[in-house]
């Protein structure tokens, strides 16, 4: 676990342990109320998200990072089947596809 995961999950630990059941909920919640594509702009510590977004005063910029931290950037390509990374480059084996990186780990282990 990060630090910035800390953050946020010691955020949540701390309302739940003063009982504000309503903050806590709204963080857990986080993911219906910011877009996919804020998601990323957030990731990217693209500040003027913030002005799209209506979240209360409360929620600052660092917790709204320490929350996208846990999740990945979209990127493109296929997902590796061994290592989970998104790459195009990489081949096709038995439906399965195995990243560059991957492919070339296990050739030099023969």
């Amino acid at each position: 676990m990060t630090e910035e995961e800390t953050h946020f999950d010691a955020r949540v630990l701390e309302l739940v342990r003063k009982g504000d059941e309503e903050k806590v909920s709204l963080l857990k919640n986080l993911n219906k109320k910011i877009l996919p594509s804020q998601l990323v702009r957030i990731q990217k510590n693209d500040k003027t998200v913030l002005s799209e977004l209506f979240l209360p005063k409360w929620v600052k910029w660092s917790l709204l990072q320490s929350w996208a931290s846990k999740y990945k950037l979209a990127g493109k390509g296929n997902e590796c089947v061994l290592c989970s990374e998104k790459n195009e480059l990489g081949i096709d084996f038995n439906n399965n596809f195995i990243c560059e990186n991957c492919f070339v780990r296990l050739k030099n282990l023969k």
